[in-house]
């Protein structure tokens, strides 16, 4: 069934890599591989390639651009905005890139840190370093990895990888490339902070290796980039301001900058990333913590002072709106197992979600500031739910992913009479100063359409996900033109268009909303000068 494409080149030894040739049989026997969790609908694909390493995905890449293939790179397809999604051409995923490579730590940056491949996934880089566990090192290591890894093991202390996208199966790759972040972003920062070093596969199939602090743009904004045959590429970065606060769209730009941040969060339109070395932290135990609030604008006003409030360092800060809650209630009431923790209290009109560094051995154990503002608040923390085993906070860590999962269930069901129907999930954030008024903006022009509608997510970051619930094709086109609306105004207050997921292929459309066209084009020399076959990754981010 798998065809070798050796049988198809002649000039290029492609032997012993695997190749599914052909749509018909991509779609009857792959058909995951044509889609993503954005659900966009993919325009087919001539071929689907599985290397397993740099030489391999070198001599692909190299094929296609002889033969003007497009190429789209596929790793765990956890994204939300189409882009893993194909546009033609070949499909080419890296899961097989799914190796630990080196463990040391680092007497300068005085940290852990680990290479790994771009295919393995967020959930068992964090098991291995909380486990103290790394498959193929003790057996495969180099002496100097086998040394580090006995320190690290005979360490005390517990570390983790602090970026915390919300889907823990995502590839490294793939978070690298779209600088992805989450829930612990307001205390640790997106994947871009943790990023030491990076391999990078150009269009050409040559190789970039660019560890962090090396390599710093001119006072002009101009870098010189020299590959692995000794190729120079000049490329001058674009010139626009990022916003104040946590963001995934576009390309990064900053005087002086570092070159390994052109292409951390450059959604793959630049080269493939095939290895990442990240950064660990030290683990602090957590007691988990719902407060119940009275209502959706105190819980607002709880978060700007839980921020305030400088002894009190929460690990992230998630909300819930009282529709949010109401959700949950009746999914509650259909199956108390789903969400997995005890009724909701009738009282509870809003509630926010945080974690705290917390001791049960400890007598320091203060929280004498947080009772003070939550009864400001109009509550108190005897309305609330708390737990610290480790049983417990998976099941508040359950309770932080059931309303998307319960949201996505009921458009599945209303798609089965309008199919054309999707869910409008915003991805916007603002600067701290302007939580109350985007806030503001949100709920009335809600309100005022009368629209089915949730509101959660990362509210530290101000970065709440309003999930627009249409149940007709008018609403769903009343929704979008809300959409837009709240873009421009959260770009008004100086924020983004997206905040974590990226801008793919779906949210082109608002891009014009946040650059200006002077900006656009700055971003498109960029990628025709490190891809000018314009082969990787088309349709995503740029129209080009």
């Amino acid at each position: 069934m798998h065809e070798i494409i050796s049988e198809i080149v002649d000039s290029v030894d492609f032997k012993g890599i695997r190749c599914i040739k052909g749509y018909n049989e991509i779609a009857r026997d792959y058909s995951s591989y044509l889609c993503d969790e954005s659900k966009l609908a993919h325009q087919g694909a001539q071929y689907l390639f599985f290397p397993a390493n740099e030489g391999e995905l070198s001599a692909i890449f190299q094929e296609m651009a002889k033969r003007d293939v497009k190429i789209t790179i596929s790793g765990a397809r956890t994204g939300l905005v189409g882009g893993a999604v194909p546009y033609g051409g070949a499909i080419v995923s890296l899961e097989k890139f799914d190796k630990i490579l080196g463990l040391r730590y680092d007497n300068r940056l005085k940290e852990w840190l680990v290479k790994a491949e771009c295919g393995v996934t967020i959930r068992d880089l964090n098991n291995w370093a909380m486990k103290k566990v790394f498959p193929g090192l003790s057996e495969g290591g180099s002496a100097e990895t086998k040394a580090f890894l006995e320190r690290y093991k005979e360490s005390k202390t517990t570390y983790f990888y602090p970026p915390d996208p919300t889907e823990m199966g995502a590839a490294l790759g793939g978070t690298v490339s779209t600088n992805a972040s989450g829930a612990r972003t307001y205390r640790y920062g997106p994947t871009r902070n943790w990023v030491r070093c990076i391999r990078v596969m150009l269009a050409s199939g040559e190789v970039l290796e660019i560890p962090r602090g090396k390599c710093f743009a001119t006072p002009a904004g101009e870098f010189t980039i020299i590959d692995s045959k000794g190729n120079e590429t000049g490329v001058k970065i674009p010139r626009h301001t990022m916003p104040s606060t946590k963001n995934a769209a576009g390309i990064f730009s900053a005087p002086n900058m570092d070159l390994i941040d052109l292409f951390i969060g450059s959604e793959g339109i630049f080269g493939a990333i095939t290895e990442v070395e990240i950064a660990l932290q030290k683990w602090h135990n957590p007691v988990s913590i719902v407060q119940f609030l009275p209502s959706d604008d105190k819980a607002i006003d709880s978060v700007v002072a839980l921020r305030k409030e400088k002894s009190i360092r929460p690990e992230f800060i998630e909300f819930y709106s009282s529709h949010a809650l109401d959700l949950l209630r009746n999914k509650q009431d259909e199956d108390p197992k789903v969400v997995g923790m005890p009724p909701i209290p009738d009282y509870a009109k809003s509630a926010v979600f945080f974690d705290l560094r917390f001791d049960p051995e400890s007598k320091d154990n203060d929280y004498s500031k947080l009772e003070e503002i939550v009864c400001t608040c109009g509550s108190t923390l005897a309305k609330s739910w708390a737990g610290y085993e480790q049983r417990d906070l998976e099941r508040f860590k359950n309770f932080r992913h059931v309303l998307p999962e319960t949201v996505n269930s009921i458009i599945a069901e209303r798609k089965k009479k309008i199919p054309e129907l999707y869910k409008l999930g915003t991805d916007l954030a603002v600067p701290d100063q302007a939580l109350e008024k985007i806030w503001a903006f949100y709920k009335s022009k809600l309100e005022k359409a009368g629209l089915e509608w949730v509101a959660f997510g990362h509210i530290g970051n101000n970065h709440i996900h309003i999930n627009i619930i249409p149940r007709s094709l008018e609403e769903m086109k009343e929704g979008l033109s809300i959409y837009r609306e709240f873009a421009k105004k959260a770009v008004s207050l100086g924020g983004t268009i997206s905040a974590e997921h990226g801008i793919g292929k779906i949210k082109k459309e608002f891009f014009s909303i946040m650059f200006s066209d002077k900006e656009l084009k700055e971003m498109k020399a960029v990628k025709i000068a490190l891809d000018p076959g314009l082969i990787l990754n088309p349709g995503n981010m740029l129209n080009i």
